[in-house]
Parts: C-alpha cells; sequence; structure tokens
C-alpha cells in the first residue's frame, strides 16, 4: 500500500461497520464470540490512554503505516489530556472508552455502581472529543474484571463490550521483543483477532515498530472497526464469522489459554503505578484514586 512514499506500507486493508445490538460481547478472551474477521486480519486496540508521553509516539508510529486502531479512552484521561484525545480522533482511530476511574472492582460493583463508571467514562471522552458523536459505542471493562451485573450495565446503554483475543502482555515488566514475540505467536495461534496493547507504556512504544513490521512480514491486514448508524450501513456477516476456529497447538508458554487467564493479583497494581506516573501529581484527577 502507498503511504506517506512508502510503496509497501502495511495500511488498513478495510473498515467494519458493525451493531451492538446483533453482537453486546466480543473477544475470545471471554465469550464466545469475536470479530468476523477473515484468515490473517487483526484489529488493533489501545488502553488506558490518552498519554501525551506515549499516545503521541503511537500515533506517529501508526500514521507511518497507514494503519487505524481502536482506543479505549479512561474518561479522567482524557478530561486530563483532551488535546491528545482530539488528536487520536482526528487521525481516523475509532475512540471507545474504558470508565471514568479505571476501577478494577467492576466485577464486584452493583448495575448502578457500573453505570455510574460507565456514563462517567462516556461523558468524559466525548467532551474531550468536543463532539460526543464521534464517539463509538464500544467499552473495555478495566482489567476485563467483569460480571453479570456490569454486563447488564453495558447492554442496557445500547454498548457492545469488547474482550479481546490476543493479549500482547505489555502491562507486565517485559522487553518490547517479548510484546513483539508474545502478540505475534499467540496471533499466529488463533490466525486472526482482536490485539490488547496500552498507550501508556514506554515498551509498548518501543515494540509497535517491530510488531507492525512482523504483521506485515506475515500476510496480515489490518482492519478498523466503527459502528454502524443511520449513514454507515452495517456490515454483512454470517453467524460463523463471528466465532473463532480452535486455537493451532502452540508451546505451554505462549497457550494462548493460559495468557487468556484473569490478570495475576499484581497486574491492578502495575497498571495503576503506570497511570500515576503518568498523570503525575495533577490535583484534577483527586489523586488518582483508583487507577
Amino acid at each position: 500500500m502507498q503511504c506517506n512514499g512508502k510503496s509497501d506500507a502495511l495500511g488498513t486493508s478495510r473498515v467494519i461497520a458493525v451493531d451492538p445490538k446483533d453482537h453486546p460481547r466480543i473477544g475470545t478472551m471471554q465469550y464466545p464470540e469475536t470479530l468476523p474477521l477473515a484468515d490473517h486480519e487483526v484489529v488493533i486496540t489501545f488502553d488506558d490512554g490518552p498519554s501525551p508521553r506515549y499516545t503521541d509516539r503511537v500515533l506517529e508510529i501508526l500514521a507511518s503505516e497507514c494503519v487505524k486502531a481502536t482506543f479505549f479512552m479512561v474518561g479522567r484521561m482524557a478530561a486530563t489530556f483532551p488535546d491528545e484525545a482530539r488528536k487520536v480522533e482526528a487521525d481516523g482511530h475509532t475512540v471507545g472508552t474504558h470508565s471514568l476511574s479505571h476501577p478494577f472492582t467492576f466485577g464486584r460493583m452493583t448495575e448502578s455502581q457500573a453505570g455510574q463508571e460507565i456514563d462517567g467514562g462516556i461523558v468524559a471522552v466525548g467532551t474531550a472529543l468536543g463532539n460526543p458523536e464521534e464517539l463509538a459505542p464500544f467499552f473495555r471493562v478495566p482489567g476485563l474484571l467483569t460480571s453479570e451485573r456490569t454486563e447488564a450495565a453495558i447492554a442496557s446503554r445500547g454498548l457492545m463490550t469488547w474482550s479481546a483475543d490476543v493479549p500482547a502482555d505489555d502491562w507486565l515488566r517485559i522487553s518490547s521483543a517479548e510484546i513483539v514475540k508474545r502478540a505475534i505467536s499467540r496471533l499466529e495461534a488463533k490466525s486472526r483477532g482482536i490485539l490488547l496493547l496500552h498507550d501508556i507504556h514506554e515498551r509498548t512504544v518501543e515494540a509497535l515498530p517491530d510488531l507492525l513490521s512482523e504483521l506485515k512480514t506475515r500476510g496480515y491486514r489490518v482492519v478498523q472497526v466503527v459502528s454502524a448508524n443511520a449513514t454507515i450501513a452495517k456490515t454483512a456477516t454470517t453467524p460463523e464469522q463471528w466465532r473463532l476456529p480452535p486455537a493451532r497447538a502452540v508451546g505451554a508458554e505462549e497457550n494462548p489459554a493460559v495468557a487468556d487467564a484473569p490478570p495475576s493479583t499484581t497486574a491492578p497494581a502495575k497498571k495503576a503505578a503506570a497511570l500515576r506516573r503518568i498523570e503525575g501529581s495533577s490535583s484534577r484527577l483527586g489523586g488518582a484514586k483508583g487507577f
């Protein structure tokens, strides 16, 4: 693909439009269904931003390959860094939400409590964008720590719950090379899927160019996902397309079934620390309690 003077850019091969009412929960880390992707198609997602220190560089790397992704923004991050939120949208990426304050307690919340976090995130990100209509009805639960009550709160708002198919473990203290290795090996095992990354870590930024290069070398095609609406027709699909075929056997250390296990008890603390480093001592976040 021709992109910024490059004739071999990875690019974005196609855009699919989905209706949350038809498929309210996706991502085989938690649910039977995932996005209707063909073999060697991947949807790239980023959680926890926006952050001037990292999101800007992620956007530059994606733009260099004409790749479009989906960013699940934390409301308080978007409220603190609205310019970054608008840059993501202005670059043509899809913007979803990831709660107001990124608590790791969604699995224990009442439906009302979950609703407050969901609604607060939507309002904060929509306000940061300057046009709430640009916000996709896509939601990812912090830490993927959900419950029936949480999912009821999400569904009642007409949102699509996004889990993922392929975690890259970039929230762990591993090298950028290891992030690429884990992402590619798990994607190869499933042959397609939703890739989970975070735009709040230096190691993710460092890994991203090599990750995109590996995707290109291995013949993967990037797909962007948007919400169907009055002006964007829903992409025609069959029920079978929303289910992944069984994963190919891989080594135990790379087994997606292992990778898909719930986060360890230390994962929330590590992610919270990363978000606090980004936000610093900003009083606007009230000490960033809950990140």
